[in-house]
């Protein structure tokens, strides 16, 4: 089995950076009621407070190596 085209590797990149992006904003929609549902169980004591810990942010690394291998490869640029 061949390996991966940079041109399928773009193209599954920016899926992939495009679901993550939008999983992102319906989490921000959705951020409210968890936040409400969340301070409710503090106040009942049933819940510790949770820390705010920040992770690696996968999608711009991936919208990077896109550009990145846009940048090094004659495909095209377009979608």
């Amino acid at each position: 089995m061949a390996g991966m085209s940079d041109q399928e590797a773009i193209q599954m990149m920016k899926r992939a950076s495009h679901e993550i992006k939008s999983l992102r904003a319906q989490i921000e929609n959705l951020q409210p009621k968890a936040d409400a549902y969340d301070s409710i169980r503090q106040i009942l004591h049933l819940l510790p407070k949770p820390s705010q810990g920040y992770g690696e942010d996968v999608a711009w690394l991936l919208d990077k190596r896109i550009k990145e291998l846009i940048d090094a490869s004659p495909v095209e640029k377009g979608e």
